[in-house]
């Protein structure tokens, strides 16, 4: 379960420096739970001058979150985004009407998961569109090949999940104990939802943990073969004169991305910004 949640939200001889964390959980001065934030992390190569940030998203979360992307997408040359879609016949843009609708089980999964958090569904308010946008992701066929190649399959990543030893934190599980379960996939209070909101965040929070579940010990479709990908594309953004690139990908594909671009590429580690995805304050009662 724990697996297919973090692929919902986040949908993985290296650096001897560990890669920086792609989000994080902000408490206040009472030591409770705040926010929950996802980082743009700036590299810059020393050399060439180019500049290369890694922007990790959420899948799901509110619409000033998307909106506040949006703004900082527009500074960048280019902005290289993933989408499993086939872009032989020019750049593919996600259209939220036809990817959310009834007809896409995952969409379908999402949005509902986005109503139990109370929370939005990124294709509803990411700029598809922006002519700085650029397609960096594998197609379906792709997709399933290396699946193939790999014996991969969604059932034997659910069965790692349950074989998994990792255990929730006693924080994590104190906040779904106040959750509501009958009335999450329903009519969740606000209350609920906050808790559940803290509940996932203090779960995402060891990013560490979610990857091994989906990669394996020889990494794998779902992250690595993806970010090779869009590693591959940079390298082509590059040679056509692109000095400011920004990689929009899921939390979750962000410390191998990392690791890839520092071994690969050369670039240095600049700094760090935080942008708030969600809200993980509970009202004073």
């Amino acid at each position: 379960m724990r697996w297919i949640l973090w692929f919902l939200l986040f949908s993985v001889a290296w650096s001897e420096v560990a890669p920086h964390r792609p989000l994080r959980c902000v408490r206040d001065r009472k030591a409770q739970l705040a926010s929950f934030e996802t980082a743009i992390t700036q590299f810059r190569h020393p050399q060439k001058g180019y500049t290369v940030d890694l922007i990790s998203a959420v899948h799901i979360g509110p619409k000033e979150y998307y909106q506040r992307l949006n703004r900082e997408f527009k500074k960048y040359d280019a902005v290289l985004y993933e989408l499993i879609a086939d872009g032989s016949a020019g750049r593919p843009i996600p259209v939220a009407g036809a990817e959310g609708g009834a007809e896409n089980p995952l969409a379908m999964v999402q949005h509902g998961l986005g109503n139990m958090l109370g929370l939005d569904f990124q294709l509803d308010y990411v700029d598809y569109t922006a002519k700085n946008f650029v397609h960096a992701d594998v197609s379906p066929a792709e997709f399933q090949k290396s699946q193939s190649q790999r014996h991969e399959s969604f059932a034997q990543l659910f069965m790692r999940s349950l074989q998994s030893g990792a255990e929730t934190s006693p924080e994590a599980e104190k906040e779904l104990e106040q959750v509501n379960l009958m009335a999450i996939f329903s009519r969740p209070s606000v209350a609920d939802r906050v808790h559940m909101r803290r509940y996932m965040a203090l779960m995402f929070n060891n990013p560490e943990q979610m990857i091994e579940l989906l990669e394996g010990p020889g990494g794998g479709t779902i992250l690595s073969v993806r970010n090779q990908k869009a590693l591959s594309v940079l390298g082509r953004e590059l040679k056509r004169g692109h000095r400011k690139i920004g990689i929009f990908y899921g939390a979750a594909h962000m410390l191998d991305m990392e690791k890839r671009l520092v071994r690969d590429y050369g670039v240095r580690y600049t700094g760090q910004a935080w942008v708030p995805a969600w809200d993980l304050r509970l009202q004073e009662k």
